[in-house]
Parts: structure tokens; sequence; C-alpha cells
């Protein structure tokens, strides 16, 4: 039988410095080769992760008594168990896709069912995936919870950082506001710091995006780029398939966009971008309906997301009615009201009244923030160059494209603030990159108050 083993022990003292150090001197030794503002950035934000991982660690002990990241500590431990103790052989493990209840692992879940399920979650391919790449780190750091959710926190930083690399790329001189957006939104950082499925998403999107630009837009390392990119779509493939459904469309028109730019002749040009967009929405359409083919990921088909949405918010809603939270409706009888809904509640909601908890209070203030920027330009602009800027250029596609796909649809299934804050950190960055880019290309000045955000990243020099 597992012990009931506390989420902090005493061995923590020791082992999370320990963590902490040998992290460190890598992350050291692989910045080294940057100017000295990026390694600026980049230290910063690794000190901020680690303050985030801890933070996210103390919250799910102590505020929300367990949850999900506890489950996969459970199961990691259940592996562990199994590998130590009886020579369950690893390879075996990373090979298995899910638990089969009737199979030989099975037997080390039972243990847990007192609090949680684990056996039945298990069952599912991208829940099994966390608790296997939690078991390495969990044999290394001598079962520790805080050093795990480092490990985790530190792929996620690694994806952060590729980010900021892939749009300083296009933006040079938007240095600050894109660190930003990419290394220290708060919630980002918050809710992809720990034992958790959004950790390897956030690090894998990261990874995948910057890989795919050396690839096809840059044309170098192209060998590591395209073992990253296997890495990356498949850690979201079997960990949430849906985050790479959203990006599909976005990569494939970004992609699209940057060879429209080599045709140099006007009229040419517009016929180009015509069948590249049609050509771009069928493809997209073939891979999604593809990828979706199987029994498991059939509610994610174009014909059933709707419906699929539909329900999910009837069960929650009557789940809702009988129980407290940060729950709230849409209201929307087509899809392009709901779409629309969703839309507004992931990027902009909740709003500073709907504030139910201090989680739900850092949403709020980050909802704020972007409602500000997005008002200011509306208001200074209009609605017309919004959009007709947030796709004026092949990177701002990608931005735009991925941030309205995911927000609309996250937010349409969603129906508690709570949870939406953390299922929503994925397309944060992307608008948020998205809306200081036009800002720059319109010749719009961020309001003054940004600079007191950005100024804690790196004090401007005379």
């Amino acid at each position: 039988m597992i012990d009931p083993r506390p989420l902090f022990t005493v061995e923590d003292i020791f082992l999370v410095p320990l963590c902490y150090m040998l992290l460190f001197v890598i992350f050291r030794a692989i910045v080294r080769k940057y100017s000295l503002e990026h390694r600026r950035f980049f230290n910063i934000a690794f000190h901020f992760r680690m303050f985030c991982t801890i933070a996210f660690s103390l919250i799910v002990a102590y505020y929300y008594n367990g949850g999900d990241s506890e489950m996969y500590y459970y199961a990691a431990r259940d592996l562990q168990y199994g590998v130590m103790q009886d020579g369950y052989s690893v390879w075996n493990i990373f090979t298995t896709a899910k638990v089969d209840p009737a199979g030989p692992l099975a037997s080390y879940f039972f243990d847990d069912v007192d609090k949680y399920p684990v056996l039945a979650f298990m069952a599912a391919p991208g829940n099994f995936a966390v608790p296997k790449l939690a078991l390495i780190p969990s044999i290394l750091f001598l079962k520790s919870y805080l050093c795990i959710g480092m490990l985790f926190s530190f792929f996620a930083l690694g994806g952060s950082i590729r980010l900021y690399k892939l749009f300083n790329n296009y933006f040079p001189l938007l240095r600050r506001p894109i660190a930003f957006a990419t290394l220290f939104l708060p919630s980002v950082c918050f809710w992809s710091s720990g034992l958790l499925k959004d950790s390897i998403c956030f690090g894998a999107i990261g990874f995948l995006l910057y890989a795919i630009f050396n690839v096809f837009i840059r044309k170098k390392r192209i060998i590591s780029s395209l073992l990253w990119i296997i890495v990356g779509a498949g850690l979201l493939y079997y960990v949430k398939v849906y985050i790479l459904l959203a990006m599909l469309p976005a990569i494939t028109l970004w992609l699209f966009s940057e060879l429209n730019k080599s045709v140099r002749d006007p009229l040419l040009r517009k016929l180009w971008s015509f069948f590249t967009i049609v050509s771009a929405i069928t493809l997209v359409a073939v891979l999604i309906n593809y990828v979706t083919s199987s029994a498991s990921l059939s509610s994610f088909r174009l014909d059933n997301i709707l419906e699929t949405s539909s329900h999910n918010r009837e069960i929650y809603g009557q789940t809702a009615a009988e129980t407290q939270g940060s729950y709230f409706k849409l209201q929307g009888g087509n899809p392009i009201l709901l779409a629309a809904n969703g839309f507004i509640a992931t990027l902009f909601r909740p709003f500073i009244w709907e504030i139910s908890s201090p989680i739900v209070l850092l949403s709020a203030l980050e909802a704020l923030i972007f409602i500000l920027l997005t008002g200011y330009f509306l208001i200074k602009k209009g609605v017309i160059q919004f959009f007709k800027s947030a796709f004026g250029t092949p990177i701002l596609v990608l931005c735009s494209g991925f941030a309205f796909v995911f927000a609309a649809s996250v937010g349409s299934t969603a129906t508690n603030f709570g949870s939406l804050s953390r299922y929503k950190i994925p397309c944060l960055p992307f608008y948020l990159v998205m809306l200081f880019a036009i800002y720059y290309q319109n010749g719009l000045k961020l309001p003054a108050w940004t600079n007191k955000i950005f100024n804690f990243i790196s004090k401007e020099r005379s």
C-alpha cells in the first residue's frame, strides 16, 4: 500500500534548494549566448517562474486542499512504486498510452480511490501523460512535489522564451512589451508553473511554433527543429488535442501568408492570396477531421463541436445550480453569437464585479488590462482598422487567428471563471502581442500606465 505522503516533507528543505540551483546552473549555461538585455529578461523570468511554482504548490496544498495537481502527484508516486519496488519497466510505462483497468498497471492506483478516482482518470491518455512525464523527476528528487513542479515549470519557461524569440524577431523594438506578454503575464506563469497539463502544453506551444519558424521561415537548424515539431505536436495531441486543433488554422494561414510575401506583382498577389486562403481552409478542415477521426476524439470534429459545447454547458449549468462558485452563463442561440460571447468571456471577463475569489481577482485584473488596451485602440482607430491591422501581417495572422479561435471555443464551453482562468492561458500572450504590435504599426502610443507595468522587467536607460 502507498503511504499517504503529504505534498511537502522535511526532505524538501534540502531537495528544493538543490533542484533550484541545478536548474539555474543549467539555465545560465543555456542563455549565456544571448545579449545582456535578453539575459536580463530571461534571468528575471526564471526566478519569477520558480516563485510561481512555490506559490502554486502552497495554494494547491492549503487553499484548494488538493485537486488535479495532487492527483497527478499520487499517480506519479504509484508509478514510481511500481518501478522501484516491483521492477516495472520505465520503458513499458512510457509506451503505454493509457491504463487498462484490467491491465498490470491498474493495481498500483487502487489505494488512491479514497480521495481521487485516479484509476478512472488514468484511463484517458491525456491524463496518464502527466504522471508519466513526472516519473523521472520524481525518481531523481525523491518524490518531492515541489521539485517535480519546478521541472514542469522549467519546461514551460523554455516554451515562453521561444515565444519571446519568435515575436522579437518580427518586432525587435517591442522587447519590453513582448517580454511582458510572453515571460511575465501573471496568470500564465502561475497556471503553467506546477504539476499540471497546462505546464506541458504551454511549453509545447512555444517549442512547436519556434521550430516551425526555424524550418519554414529561417531555414536554420532543420534537424533539431523537426524533432521539436514532433515533440511539441505530439505532446499537444496526447495531452490537450483541442489546443492543437485551434492552432492548425492559424499556423497554416501564417505560413501561407509568409509565402505570399515573395509574390511582387499586386494583382498576382491578390489572386495568390485568395487561392492560399481557400487552400488553407480546405487543408485545415481535412486535417482537423482526420486528427479527430478516432472515437475518443470524435467530440472535437467540426460537425460535433457546437453540439458538444451546448451539452457541456447544460451539464455544468445543472451542477452550478446546486453548488457555489464563479459560475457564469452565456447567451447564444446560434454559433456566431455563442462564439462571440465565448471570445468576450475568455479575454475580457471576469469583470471587476464578478470577482469571487483571490484566483479570480488575478484574472479580473488581467482582463481589465485587455479591456483598456482594446478599448483605447478602438476609440482611437476604429473597429475596421483593428481587424485590418490584426490580420495585416503574417505573424499577426498567427496571433489573431489562434487567439480568436481558441478564446471563442474555450469561453463557449467553460462555465466557471476559476477553471476558465486556467484553460485560457495558451491564447493570452498571442492576443496581447497582437495588441502591442498593432499599436506600434499604427503609430499609436501605449497608454502611460503600461510603462509602470513594464518597469519591473527592465528599467529604461537614458
